[in-house]
């Protein structure tokens, strides 16, 4: 099913125009958004909390463009500036895929706002180098929410001592989906615990997990005895049970 709504003036300087939201299973859109709060800002302009739903390329009757499925197209700001490049910018946080100037089909967080409750996971973004390696890498860094109140929630972050509170435009919600689709390809997801295939004595808390160019899967593990490592996802296995996604 398809509809189309008409937009109120953007923040910058465009025409009113009509635009498509697929309204599918995985459609770019919450069920719980409406599309006529849809708004069109310069990539710059985005705060943390807004809602990214997509971006305007400037084509003649097609002004919508899906693409990719609901999670790396729909999702909560949290903007971050090219350490080198003064132009280029990140949305989500980790991809530094955005020229200031772009614009971006954006829900204010004012007109969606989120709530977060006691027990439900997020992630912040995080940063540190990995091993052996020239660059420091930005990460999703998974905790699970103590309290919220005021603006502000306290999370205890994975393989964290204490709890942080910070302001809640800095975190967002965990994906139950991506977590299972961690559990499916994997065998864990972020924060559950793992031992080692030839040490399963050992236990620790799986902090990061990507896939490098060398194309091995590989986890950020913070064990409970041993200093943190990276280690090949292949050598590793979840401790039963593990929790509810």
């Amino acid at each position: 099913m398809t509809t189309t709504h008409t937009l109120a003036p953007a923040t910058v300087g465009l025409p009113l125009w009509d635009v498509i939201v697929s309204r599918k299973t995985l459609g770019p859109l919450p069920d719980d958004v409406d599309p006529g709060l849809v708004r069109v800002a310069r990539a710059d302009e985005v705060r943390a909390g807004d809602l990214v739903v997509g971006y305007y390329d400037d084509c003649p009757g097609r002004r919508w463009m899906p693409t990719a499925y609901v999670g790396e197209l729909c999702y909560r700001a949290l903007p971050a500036p090219h350490p080198l490049r003064r132009e280029v910018l990140s949305l989500d946080g980790i991809l530094f895929q955005w020229s200031a100037h772009e614009l971006v089909l954006t829900v204010p967080a004012e007109l969606a706002p989120v709530t977060y409750r006691a027990g439900e996971r997020v992630e912040r973004i995080a940063e540190r180098r990995l091993e052996n390696g020239p660059i420091h890498y930005r990460y999703a860094h998974h905790g699970t929410v103590l309290s919220a109140d005021d603006g502000t929630v306290t999370v205890r972050f994975d393989a964290d001592w204490l709890p942080t509170t910070l302001p809640a435009s800095q975190v967002r919600h965990v994906e139950a989906e991506f977590v299972a689709d961690d559990r499916a390809t994997y065998g864990f997801a972020h924060g559950d615990t793992v031992t080692p295939a030839w040490w399963p004595a050992t236990k620790g808390t799986v902090v990061d997990m990507w896939t490098g160019l060398d194309n091995v899967a590989r986890a950020y593990v913070a064990w409970e005895n041993e200093p943190p490592t990276d280690v090949p996802v292949r050598d590793l296995r979840a401790a039963a049970p593990l929790p509810a996604a």
